[in-house]
């Protein structure tokens, strides 16, 4: 009895490499990462009384009041930088950020937009930045900015008419308002919510 089960159990075993090697047996996908590592918008800045004056000088314009911040880990140190949120927003007219290293008390360059995508492929350790905001009532524009020689700097723009900015949404993976900040896993496209897209500065 007990040899009749070993010989169907080696005959199981036969037959399961063998359906392995057909492809009739499928693995169990790993989750695919998404090019986009996370995302926030200006409701994710926090009062940041850490960073005195410091970043002030940087922005266009600053009215003193009390500054707020983002921290995002942009290249893997373990420790976060900050994006300080100015209080007035940029001459193109969206949010303008100024990427502040606190470790070492100074700016890494300013970027403009509502929202802030982190991006996993990266410059010099540092990640790629996209940023998005809407212009007025039917377009919206597109900055995207890379690490060089200690600065953010922008590197390419685009305008976006309405129907461009529904497909540039359809490319991005599925945005969540409720999980700012979080990795983003899925790389699988879908629309983002409407309370995303219609965002103004």
């Amino acid at each position: 009895m007990i040899a009749g089960a070993g010989r169907i159990f080696a005959a199981a075993a036969v037959c399961l490499f063998a359906a392995g090697l057909r492809g009739d047996v499928q693995d169990v996908a790993a989750p695919t990462l998404s090019p986009v590592r996370t995302f926030f918008t200006v409701r994710s800045a926090k009062l940041d009384p850490s960073l005195g004056d410091g970043p002030r000088k940087s922005f266009e314009d600053d009215d003193g009041g009390p500054l707020k911040s983002v921290p995002v880990d942009l290249n893997g140190d373990g420790r976060p930088e900050k994006f300080v949120l100015g209080a007035a927003p940029s001459e193109s007219g969206g949010s303008q950020w100024l990427v502040w290293d606190a470790a070492a008390g100074a700016g890494r360059g300013l970027v403009v937009g509502a929202i802030v995508f982190i991006e996993r492929a990266a410059d010099q350790g540092y990640a790629r930045l996209e940023t998005y905001w809407k212009q007025g009532a039917d377009m919206a524009i597109v900055f995207r900015y890379r690490f060089a020689n200690g600065q953010y700097t922008r590197v390419g723009s685009q305008s976006l008419t309405v129907p461009e900015i529904d497909e540039y949404f359809r490319r991005k993976p599925a945005l969540d308002l409720d999980r700012e900040l979080l990795e983003i896993r899925d790389g699988a496209p879908a629309e983002a919510p409407a309370a995303i897209r219609g965002r103004g500065r």
